[in-house]
């Protein structure tokens, strides 16, 4: 078995290496860097590398990894190789939590890459590894389950290539996610034959990593499934310890998961109105054509996607060739196969729009209703992946004649014809209208089909030479998703990462004064992160809800409490245009509030002195067609309320889990910091700890006494230090259950 497990890693690596050939051969990496170049400032101003500026030729894809995914992993990188838990993140949000935004991944165990290689040589791998490892744990589970190595080699390229993996690729947390899947149920059916203690620990420590992996959501479904899996499969005797070990390898991601719920709970998300969930959402009846020709309605990195919904929520394709022996296994009768098709068929059931899930979503579901249903679509990717290498199997050893092949053909034939007869002819509009975009992929399918057709014959024909039709089939199927994953994925030189620019640096030196952009000279919120700036916007849907309300009152003069949470991801201050600019008392009230002290404007947003009022803003920078003021009415990110009590509050050190000030006041009064109230931060008075109280519900007030002190400010919330005792606890009871268990089997 060792030497099997060798092999068929060394083949599966290989084929990673041919579907990251851009990588290997010209040094580019998985990052979609082209889009962030060529749509986002300050970049999209400025040529690079040979192109003008905004000329960058783009995906558009992933924008969330630049915006979002990227600079927190930066973030907390640095945080972990100076020995530190990353717990807060002071540069966005006027401050929000970053250990308890799941999606910073800062723990996951793989991540240790990060800590041994340069960022970007980690990110590479890591993206890398999230289709090999999830092909070479599902093969190993199709040997558990008795499957023959060429239709585990199928069901492992089918699932770890497949469409949803190649969609979510470039992320680096949903992949990582799913990876452990096959892993889990492995662990499952290994202690079904043989209960070893080893698979124990094997269960536990998958699900750890699939929770601490980046995407909760993704997890959850991740969970429900291995749970399932494991009433059906696991004989009673071993329920009560599988059970056990389970619930330990999410005890042991603790440190993670309390504080994770905190703000989830806090977070201004809102769930999807029913409406959006099943007609935009869910995947409508037509579009199930996809699983077969995945670009039938186009593709989005082609610019050629027309459905007025999204393309990577509505990915369930695992390629074409599979498909050709899902039938051989429904005839299957044993019951891994039939619980495998029935898991398919229930899990297209819930992606879909139909009366089921009409009635089932009707009600909000926690994790669901504020995200999608679709993002389960990777358990149909598995399933069907699993049973159609059985199928393969099945296949194999089955009756075969030439009559029935040319039945099958025609049938095949049929179905071309009636898919190109729904395209050409106006019977549905849309799909009419876009006729040439699904006759491609109908062309390219029906090539994948005319191949696998002429292999199928030369296997019934010649029955000798059946093992090389299925190896040239198994190379077919390769070559399909390889083309689907080199589509969609951009990989751009390594000098598109966040590259340096003048303005950037220029903000470097206003640390810790806040900026924010104007007009059309806006830099994308979480971009802060990444160069250590500080910005009062965000975008991340776990921020906490009484930011949001403060942004909202602030900006629009209503109250906080009609805020709705309607933008759902994003607190930010709008553009300017079209409201009187900077003249305008709301725009001015909240900036000022902020510390915003820094404003970025362009030449093209033919700003005036009535957009900036000279006797509040002076030139204080200009690059090229930028120029920066400065806004003097801006208040200290620390400083003495109310103003009679005359003093000054000066910051001697600003970390972002500590803030030092020395505090000089004419009397009691209260010390005010611009940054984000939230449960967890704590503050002490030359030693002596007082409380954090909201000011004007968002920001943080500190009570102080007349004459000089030293305030420090520390973020240690409870949540982190219950997470660290529940992951120790839980990590001491799997070593002891291990040895417990290893005395008992002895």
């Amino acid at each position: 078995m060792k030497k099997e497990l060798w092999w068929i890693a060394g083949l599966l690596a290989v084929v990673t290496a041919l579907f990251f050939y851009q990588t290997i051969l010209f040094g580019k990496v998985p990052f979609p860097g082209d889009g962030l170049m060529s749509d986002f400032q300050p970049w999209r101003s400025t040529s690079y590398m040979g192109y003008a500026a905004g000329g960058v030729p783009s995906k558009a894809q992933y924008p969330d990894v630049y915006r979002q995914l990227y600079p927190w992993k930066t973030l907390a990188v640095s945080q972990l190789r100076q020995g530190k838990l990353p717990l807060w993140n002071p540069y966005n949000f006027s401050g929000t939590p970053l250990l308890a935004n799941f999606q910073s991944a800062a723990l996951y165990p793989l991540g240790i890459l990060y800590l041994l290689m340069s960022q970007i040589a980690a990110w590479t791998t890591l993206v890398a590894l999230q289709p090999f490892l999830a092909a070479l744990f599902t093969y190993l589970y199709m040997k558990r389950i008795g499957a023959k190595p060429y239709g585990a080699i199928l069901a492992a390229i089918s699932y770890g290539f497949s469409g949803f993996m190649a969609v979510w690729l470039e992320y680096n947390t949903v992949g990582h996610v799913i990876l452990w899947l096959p892993l889990m149920v492995l662990a499952i059916e290994s202690l079904r034959q043989k209960p070893k203690p080893g698979w124990f620990v094997i269960l536990a420590l998958s699900n750890t990593a699939a929770l601490l992996a980046g995407h909760p959501q993704v997890y959850a479904y991740e969970a429900v499934f291995a749970l399932i899996y494991a009433f059906v499969r696991l004989p009673k005797t071993s329920w009560v310890p599988g059970m056990t070990f389970f619930l330990l390898g999410i005890g042991i991601a603790g440190i993670q998961l309390i504080p994770g719920m905190e703000l989830i709970a806090f977070a201004a998300r809102s769930p999807h109105e029913f409406s959006n969930v099943f007609t935009k959402i869910l995947i409508q009846p037509w579009q199930v054509i996809a699983v077969a020709f995945p670009n039938i309605f186009g593709n989005p990195a082609t610019r050629t996607y027309w459905p007025a919904d999204t393309f990577v929520g509505k990915v369930t394709t695992i390629g074409l060739v599979p498909l050709f022996f899902f039938l051989s296994a429904v005839r299957r009768k044993d019951i891994v196969t039939r619980w495998h098709i029935y898991a398919a068929a229930a899990v297209a059931i819930l992606i879909t729009a139909n009366p089921v899930s009409f009635l089932l979503y009707q009600v909000p579901i926690p994790l669901i209703s504020s995200s999608s249903p679709t993002l389960m679509a990777f358990l149909l990717a598995f399933s069907l992946s699993v049973s159609c290498g059985l199928g393969l199997d099945y296949w194999m050893t089955d009756r075969h004649s030439v009559k029935k092949l040319i039945i099958r053909s025609a049938e095949v034939g049929l179905l071309f014809f009636v898919l190109l007869l729904a395209v050409m002819l106006p019977v549905f509009p849309s799909f009419h209208e876009h006729a040439s975009v699904a006759l491609r992929a109908i062309a390219y399918g029906g090539l994948v089909t005319a191949a696998t057709l002429i292999l199928f014959g030369i296997a019934v024909v010649f029955p000798n030479m059946r093992r090389y039709a299925v190896i040239a089939l198994i190379l077919l199927q390769t070559l399909d998703v390889f083309v689907f994953f080199v589509r969609f994925n951009p990989f751009v030189p390594v000098q598109f990462v966040f590259p340096n620019q003048q303005i950037l640096t220029f903000l470097k030196h206003t640390s810790p004064d806040r900026y924010w952009g104007y007009g059309t000279a806006g830099i994308s919120a979480n971009f802060a992160t990444q160069y250590q700036l500080f910005s009062p916007e965000g975008y991340d849907p776990l921020y906490p809800k009484w930011y949001g309300q403060f942004l909202y009152s602030y900006r629009t003069g209503k109250p906080m409490e009609t805020f709705d949470n309607a933008t759902r991801s994003d607190a930010a201050i709008s553009s300017g245009f079209g409201d009187g600019g900077l003249s305008d008392p709301n725009k001015q009230t909240v900036l000022n509030a902020l510390s915003v002290r820094y404003i970025l404007d362009r030449t093209e947003n033919g700003s005036t002195e009535k957009t900036f009022p000279p006797d509040i803003f002076t030139l204080a920078y200009s690059f090229e067609d930028w120029r920066v003021y400065e806004n003097t009415h801006a208040l200290p990110r620390a400083y003495i309320s109310p103003e009679s009590a005359k003093g000054t509050a000066t910051i001697l050190s600003y970390e972002p889990e500590r803030i030092v000030i020395q505090t000089n006041a004419s009397a009691a009064s209260d010390l005010i910091v611009t940054d984000t109230y939230y449960p967890g931060w704590h503050a002490a008075i030359d030693g002596a700890p007082v409380t954090i109280s909201r000011y004007d519900l968002a920001l943080r007030r500190v009570a102080i006494p007349k004459g000089t002190h030293t305030v420090i400010m520390t973020y240690a919330p409870f949540t982190v230090a219950a997470g660290e005792v529940l992951s120790m606890i839980s990590s001491v009871g799997l070593v002891l259950g291990f040895v417990r268990m290893r005395k008992k089997s002895v």
